[in-house]
């Protein structure tokens, strides 16, 4: 078994990158982790914490305290297991450990890794930390807004720069809630130029 010794990671219920870590979160050091090589595909399903690994896979590993670093060579997270062989926790590295990481397993052996999937709601999120604090505190806004047509049919006309719906509300949330760009960011400075108004 390879292991790589005193790395920094910071435990949470989803991915995080490290540029996103707060100083409030629980960033703690590690001593001595297990290091696995996989495919890419079951690196994927490790991203996603929807695996479930047998207890023969656990004890294969060595865990120390149920944690383990995963890489496909090209990228490397550390995990939690519960006791189960769930995915409880996940954490990026930070770019200089992860470059560390990387250089110490170059020409190790794939190992195949036998699990299960499942079903989680923990999949890799996309958006930053911020992004996801913009989107729902746009979504939370707007749904407390849902009886004043004055300041729906407002944001309404911000975003698309029409007035023509049947529906403004439901329109409006739904294409706020799909893919994130600049325009979130705008809507939400309107929304906090709003609340400071009414202050």
């Amino acid at each position: 078994m390879n292991y790589i010794y005193n790395i920094k990671v910071n435990m949470q219920n989803s991915l995080l990158n490290f540029y996103e870590w707060n100083n409030d979160d629980n960033i703690e050091i590690i001593n001595k982790l297990p290091l696995v090589v996989v495919k890419d595909k079951d690196y994927i399903n490790i991203l996603n914490m929807c695996i479930k690994l047998d207890k023969p896979e656990l004890i294969k590993f060595e865990l120390s305290n149920n944690m383990c670093i995963f890489t496909n060579l090209f990228d490397c997270v550390c995990v939690k297991f519960s006791n189960i062989g769930i995915i409880d926790k996940i954490s990026k590295l930070t770019l200089v450990e992860e470059d560390d990481v990387l250089d110490e397993i170059k020409n190790k052996k794939v190992v195949d890794i036998k699990y299960n999937i499942i079903n989680k709601n923990n999949n890799y999120n996309f958006l930053s930390r911020n992004e996801s604090k913009i989107l729902n505190s746009i979504i939370n806004y707007i749904e407390s807004k849902k009886e004043s047509n004055e300041i729906i049919d407002y944001l309404y006309y911000e975003w698309f720069k029409n007035k023509k719906s049947n529906n403004k509300y439901e329109e409006l949330l739904s294409s706020i809630s799909k893919e994130y760009s600049d325009k979130h960011e705008y809507l939400y400075s309107l929304i906090q130029l709003i609340e400071m108004q009414n202050v």
